[in-house]
């Protein structure tokens, strides 16, 4: 499901950037930064993380962790925390968006890792969960250092 909305976000931000009068770098790499927190990490992960703690036996199940695991908690809370930081990036943009995107690339990159390295521990990954981590995980890990980079926010902060 995810990957479906990689790809709704990415055609948004590609409409966005393309009905812009002035396209900098830095323009289209904060427009796509906003995208990617907003749309992805955001409003989708503010959802799995309440349903979550709503319903944790049935996102457990989902998410291949045992019920009334600890560390599943935890994990909605923090995800429910990062989720709201990239949400509110549509209301104060700039520098503040380097918070949240630096904590989803980082959350992500290590996703990538421990899913394939708990894949790789159990045999041989098919092309398919290959491709899907690394496009749920480390395609969008990616891509937010990219647009962050690009977007110039990091020389303007400093």
């Amino acid at each position: 499901m995810f990957l479906y909305v990689l790809a709704a976000v990415i055609v948004a931000a590609s409409i966005h950037i393309a009905r812009l009068d002035e396209r900098t770098v830095q323009r289209i790499g904060e427009i796509a930064l906003l995208y990617l927190l907003v749309g992805y990490c955001g409003l989708p992960m503010l959802v799995v993380s309440v349903g979550s703690l709503v319903s944790p036996d049935r996102v457990a199940e989902a998410l291949g962790f045992s019920a009334g695991n600890p560390f599943q908690t935890f994990l909605s809370f923090a995800l429910l925390g990062m989720a709201l930081s990239s949400v509110l990036g549509l209301v104060y943009r700039r520098a503040f968006l380097i918070a949240p995107a630096v904590c989803w690339s980082v959350f992500l990159a290590g996703a990538t890792f421990i899913h394939l390295k708990d894949f790789g521990g159990r045999g041989a990954l098919s092309h398919g969960s290959m491709i899907h981590i690394l496009a749920s995980h480390g395609l969008i890990s990616l891509l937010l250092v990219g647009a962050l980079l690009s977007s110039g926010l990091l020389k303007r902060s400093a």
